[in-house]
């Protein structure tokens, strides 16, 4: 028999999860649902109607109000034994998020913006913390695991945000079964962070198409020139 995956719910593995939204809710549902209880939620934005059909923590009466608030209140529900700490956080410098990646065991970018992503990148290789970062937009949505200085990181693959405008979400659309698919999927490499499992998704790129039903495994090496892990 291999190692279970499966952790308990007394472990001290906290994760903070940055982006409360599509992603972000089902990655904190799936942890809390698995026995990781630990779990601080950033976000600055509140609950709007355009958002409900993609973000399952949230319902019509929560419009209006803070994301974290609400997320905190239902992920109590469903583990009372739980603590989860919330950040009604609007982040734009590295610096924000240092503090918060140096007392956790690992971050999760469920943002959903290129600089936010990037930051939350910079934040954890400054803090030597895992970071599993998730993208989802129309139907296309992508993740990896990034272990700061042994695997490569968002600027190995990137180097910078994009310097066009690029559609946000709300412009774009997005397929609420991507987000569950792409969140579950993050959860996971959480869950194999916090048993030790092997195989996590690091040197790769993961891609899914929901539109084609093709999913692609993009093999990734650190780079020499990297500006942030070199």
């Amino acid at each position: 028999m291999g190692q279970s995956l499966v952790p308990t719910a007394t472990t001290d593995f906290n994760v903070v999860i940055l982006g409360m939204g599509g992603l972000g809710s089902v990655v904190a549902m799936a942890l809390v649902a698995a026995g990781i209880r630990r779990l601080t939620l950033i976000d600055a934005d509140c609950v709007a109607l355009s958002n409900l059909h993609r973000q399952p923590l949230y319902l019509e009466q929560d419009i209006g109000q803070r994301k974290v608030e609400i997320a905190a209140q239902r992920l109590t529900a469903m583990a009372p034994d739980g603590t989860i700490a919330t950040h009604p956080l609007r982040v734009e410098t590295m610096e924000q998020l240092l503090p918060l990646a140096l007392t956790h065991a690992c971050m999760v970018d469920a943002s959903d913006n290129f600089a936010t992503r990037f930051l939350a990148n910079d934040a954890a290789l400054a803090s030597g913390r895992p970071l599993v970062h998730g993208a989802a937009t129309g139907l296309k949505g992508q993740l990896m695991t990034i272990l700061p200085f042994q695997s490569s990181c968002l600027r190995c693959v990137f180097d910078a945000p994009p310097d066009v405008q690029v559609a946000t979400c709300q412009e774009a659309g997005i397929l609420g079964p991507l987000v569950l698919e792409i969140g579950w999927l993050m959860a996971i490499e959480c869950i194999k962070l916090q048993t030790g499992a092997a195989n996590l998704l690091t040197n790769a790129l993961l891609t899914v198409n929901l539109e084609t039903g093709v999913r692609r495994q993009i093999a990734l090496a650190r780079q020499s020139d990297c500006s942030g892990c070199t």
